[in-house]
């Protein structure tokens, strides 16, 4: 697993009062997807495979009607997750600091239909109406040292918002 990480200012398009600066894997390709608009890092197939782990950071506005509460916001995603997802097992969940505000940590596991299981680690906070949201996906057999590397993505992470608006 690289050790090294390259910092990457991270910004969507239509959202201009929020940035994440994050560090990435050297090693890792990068680019901004279109939808849904986000950044996203990945493995190079050729240290990966046909497996290979990915970072995804987004930047969304969130409704009016959204919970202000990251406890009861992160119900909503579970009840549409254990809609949605076939297989899909909670593995942590609980309030974590993110970027040295209120944030929360949920990882989950789960098992494609070929049998291919993942673990997904998330971390969420707001700030204001805005929901900044990092994701890494690994396979469940690299678990190990991935663990190691979550943590050093989130000890990188800042967030910075424009005063007053986010």
């Amino acid at each position: 697993m690289p050790s090294e990480l390259i910092t990457h200012d991270v910004r969507i398009p239509g959202i201009e009062e929020a940035s994440v600066s994050i560090g990435v894997p050297a090693t890792w390709v990068t680019r901004e997807l279109d939808e849904p608009r986000s950044f996203l890092a990945h493995m190079p197939s050729e240290d990966a495979g046909p497996f290979g782990d990915n970072l995804v950071v987004g930047i969304e506005r969130l409704g009016p009607d959204a919970p202000e509460d990251l406890e009861e916001l992160q119900g909503l995603f579970y009840a549409q997750a254990f809609a949605n997802v076939p297989d899909f097992h909670t593995i942590d969940d609980r309030p974590l600091e993110v970027a040295g505000d209120e944030g929360w940590l949920r990882a989950s596991l789960q098992t494609a239909p070929p049998g291919i299981t993942a673990v997904n680690r998330q971390v969420f906070t707001r700030r204001g109406d805005l929901l900044v949201t990092i994701s890494l996906t690994t396979m469940a057999l690299r678990d190990r040292e991935v663990d190691g590397l979550f943590q050093n993505i989130l000890d990188s992470c800042t967030v910075v918002t424009t005063e007053g608006d986010a």
